[in-house]
């Protein structure tokens, strides 16, 4: 049975006061550490080996790099902090969700990850099965990033990310629904090969000895359970209240918001509900597969001078490509970017376009500021559609993400989405989240709107400017919402000729 969370009366080393929350994210590992007020003393960061496509729509990641950059990150932010380790009361870890991995007894992996960018993520259980049997049959337990880490650092086999069982990760929460024999053939997954569920804000463990020499941190120090990445981000940014969105700049964009009478379900898959990061309440995410992943795509692909501009000064590409997109006005002159690079259930069909070129009027920076604002057009629809059905109006948008760093995209997403938009504090809300929760699990505060209080506040407020809405309105309304119904039997041949179809079940 589950183990239901006890945050009230725990005390853990009351005298120290330092937090770390580590993200495992997918494109890099992240670790921060806060104090009593929610200031980050120090982080550190490590990226990722690029993920590998080894056919067409697969995404796997290397295993051993995922663990040696996990590792990387704490002992980069331990490097930074000014004060003995000892002070460190609790860890809060989360990371990617979704992804799939089969390790041994001992926890050694079997193959490459099976990650959630993957065509096969919602079939993963069934093509192992079926492709993989040797290593179904090997495999001690399959898991999540978070599991599996779980394991690195405790030597237990427990998970945490899809607590309770819910959306479309509940292949990986099985075992807390009932013991029927047809649900686990469907998946393909046998009870016994998946992890326990724990809810967010238990401790997992003590630190064992060889992880506390891998990361550098104290043998012993508690490992507390946090929610999947989404929900610690929209922890980390403050949102745990009904009628408050979180919508995430990152490499999937997301729009997520929580919900604490029922368990909501959408009819035709447009957005799911997870267990929140807060016991007692569901968060409700939906979004875009693909969101400032198409951001990279388009600097690594058309701003090489861009970042070599930015080496010579010292900052990113993205804010080369910012400062040149600031001279074209809002809505880009006629150029607009269908953000689908990857189809959703809503527009099964769907394929990534940029549409509106006339002339030679149009530039990169014209290309740069439709991408910007055609994710914010698709996340508006998710937003809308979330906020229609769990009938909660949108009173409070907080944006994070590496991608809040923008301003022309936050004030696009305050034009475009007709409401003021707060930026998150700082960009590793997820790390921050997971912080938060070991600050709650380890008792230091009674309760999450207590910690946040403490530990959260937000940046820059930007409010919807009346001229740009009515714009961004029209484009909407009259443009973006047409492409799909008027254009789907050219998509659907288009996937037929490539035969590359994304299914509404899959995505």
């Amino acid at each position: 049975m589950p183990i239901k969370p006890n945050i009230e009366n725990r005390r853990i080393n009351m005298s120290n006061k330092y937090f770390m929350g580590i993200d495992s994210g997918t494109q890099s590992c992240r670790a921060i550490i806060i104090d009593m007020e929610g200031n980050i003393v120090c982080q550190g960061s490590a990226v990722n080996e690029p993920v590998a496509v080894l056919q067409l729509g697969w995404a796997e990641q290397n295993p051993e790099d995922n663990w040696n950059k996990f590792c990387q990150a704490v002992q980069n932010a331990l490097a930074k902090f000014p004060h003995p380790k000892s002070e460190i009361v609790a860890v809060g870890l989360t990371g990617q969700r979704g992804t799939s991995i089969l390790i041994d007894k001992n926890g050694h992996e079997l193959r490459p990850f099976i990650t959630w960018q993957d065509k096969r993520f919602f079939e993963v259980g069934q093509w192992l099965k079926n492709n993989e049997p040797e290593n179904v049959e090997k495999a001690y337990k399959i898991t999540s990033v978070q599991g599996w880490l779980v394991q690195k650092l405790t030597g237990l086999f427990q998970d945490c990310s899809v607590y309770p069982p819910a959306g479309p990760m509940a292949v990986y929460a099985l075992q807390a629904w009932p013991d029927d024999p047809k649900v686990y053939d469907e998946y393909g997954l046998p009870r016994e090969k998946l992890m326990d569920l724990i809810p967010p804000v238990t401790i997992h463990g003590p630190l064992t000895k060889k992880a506390a020499e891998a990361t550098g941190l104290p043998e012993g120090i508690p490992i507390f359970a946090a929610a999947g990445d989404k929900q610690e981000e929209a922890l980390g940014a403050g949102v745990i209240s009904s009628g408050e969105f979180y919508v995430t700049f990152g490499t999937a964009g997301t729009v997520l918001t929580s919900v604490y009478d029922k368990y909501p379900m959408s009819k035709d898959a447009s957005y799911f509900a997870f267990g929140s990061a807060a016991p007692g309440a569901f968060s409700v995410e939906g979004g875009l597969f693909r969101s400032h992943w198409i951001v990279t795509w388009f600097k690594e692909e058309f701003g090489r001078d861009a970042i070599e501009e930015g080496k010579r000064r010292g900052i990113s590409a993205e804010e080369v490509l910012n400062e040149e997109a600031e001279k074209v006005p809002p809505g880009s002159e006629g150029l607009i970017v269908f953000p689908f690079w990857d189809a959703r259930p809503w527009y099964p069909q769907a394929k990534g376009m940029i549409m509106g070129f006339h002339g030679s009027d149009h530039t990169r920076a014209h290309v740069f500021r439709a991408i910007l604002e055609g994710i914010c057009y698709g996340l508006r629809g998710s937003m809308e559609v979330i906020s229609s059905d769990v009938r909660q109006p949108i009173k409070k948008v907080v944006i994070g993400g590496g991608g809040s760093k923008s301003k022309i995209g936050m004030q696009a997403a305050a034009d475009i989405f007709g409401v003021s938009c707060q930026k998150a504090h700082i960009s590793e809300t997820c790390a921050l989240g997971a912080a938060i929760t070991a600050a709650v699990g380890s008792g230091n505060f009674k309760s999450f709107p207590e910690a946040v209080s403490h530990l959260n506040r937000n940046a820059v407020t930007y409010d919807p400017i009346p001229e740009n809405v009515k714009l961004y309105n029209e484009y909407y309304e009259k443009v973006f919402t047409q492409i799909y119904p008027s254009l789907e039997k050219v998509f659907t041949d288009l996937n037929g000729l490539t035969n590359n179809i994304v299914s509404a079940t899959k995505f």
